[in-house]
């Protein structure tokens, strides 16, 4: 979630109970059945998403399952995702047992996460939020180069590339909502560019052929710089799928604007998902509703932020009695598990 500033208001004391695109779709399915025994299951085909032969649609939630590995309550929501917010990337551990780190927090390892949604049928993405758990390292909003972590970062994602090679299900997001939302940074596509095939490389230099999430710009909301760059980057590159946030810049505007702008990226060929989605980001309230209703139509595989249970947090999914959260939000809580509970489109 982006907050233009801060990855906003996560506060890690609260610990989560128990735990594409394409533009013309004709006919639709069941909740997408996924099935998972195949280093080939998942790829990028055009501006697709492919389990083995099928074009899929899927719809999931991000989650914070590195704070208590398990998720079998997201399949009452039949959710296909969990996007994994990784709050501590320099001390979270790869495999083996939950650990204390150095703010008192217990973290489960990737695999233990990973393992728990393979065991629901679920994609795991492995996203990097905060470097060490201090809300002054979140990733959002930051210059990547820019950041005193950068070159151990890189190494920590040269790890996750090669544990998770032969894992499939595994999606790895190479950084979470890069560069400032208003450009003060000194942002241009050409740095995008630059620093996102690095990453990129990380990744595949480790033999990992598993579909790579990489972030737009202005804090994950602006598709221009896809428009501008997307085919050149994605030039000699496999499975590659672009991460678009739907906040302000996607919320507040029309619904032929939406449709415009999905369309460009059609014409395109971009490949995306919108990996996070919610009625509050930077102090403004706003209807989730109108867009969920033409991403979905469209085929596109959408997350929601955030599968929570907590009546204080308007964003949350859930209340703490594990209902739909509708207090002050649009009804966000029922508004998704509808969406969720809707059939996938099949194309």
């Amino acid at each position: 979630m982006d907050n233009y500033i801060f990855k906003g208001h996560i506060k890690l004391h609260y610990l989560v109970i128990a735990f594409v695109f394409s533009l013309f779709a004709c006919t639709k399915n069941q909740q997408t059945s996924i099935t998972q025994n195949s280093a080939d299951e998942f790829k990028i085909i055009g501006n697709k998403i492919y389990n083995y032969k099928n074009a899929i649609q899927l719809i999931g939630s991000n989650a914070f399952h590195v704070f208590g590995a398990g998720g079998s309550d997201l399949n009452s929501w039949k959710l296909d995702i969990a996007r994994e917010f990784i709050g501590n990337v320099k001390e979270v551990p790869l495999s083996g047992f939950p650990i204390q780190d150095s703010n008192g927090s217990y973290l489960h390892s990737l695999q233990a996460i990973v393992d728990s949604n393979r065991s629901n049928k679920r994609i795991t993405i492995l996203c990097p939020f905060r470097w060490n758990g201090i809300e002054t390292t979140d990733f959002t909003g930051k210059m990547p180069t820019q950041t005193y972590w950068w070159n151990d970062f890189k190494i920590k994602l040269q790890q996750w590339g090669t544990h998770f090679k032969n894992q499939p299900d595994v999606w790895i997001e190479v950084w979470n909502e890069p560069y400032r939302y208003d450009r003060a940074d000194g942002y241009t596509d050409d740095i995008w560019f630059n620093d996102m095939n690095e990453l990129v490389k990380i990744v595949r230099n480790t033999g990992n052929k598993n579909i790579i999430m990489v972030p737009c710009a202005e804090q994950g909301q602006d598709e221009s710089v896809l428009n501008n760059k997307g085919s050149l980057f994605l030039k000699d590159k496999i499975n590659i799928l672009f991460d678009i946030h739907a906040y302000e810049k996607w919320l507040l505007v029309s619904n032929s604007d939406i449709s415009n702008r999905l369309q460009q990226l059609k014409q395109n060929n971009i490949p995306i998902i919108f990996g996070e989605i919610a009625p509050l980001n930077a102090g403004i309230l706003m209807n989730t509703k109108p867009f969920l209703d033409i991403a979905y139509t469209n085929g596109l595989s959408i997350c929601a932020w955030v599968w929570k249970y907590d009546n204080n947090d308007v964003n949350a999914l859930l209340n703490a009695q594990g209902l739909p959260n509708d207090v002050n939000n649009f009804y966000w809580g029922t508004t998704f598990k509808k969406l969720s509970s809707q059939t996938r489109i099949e194309f």
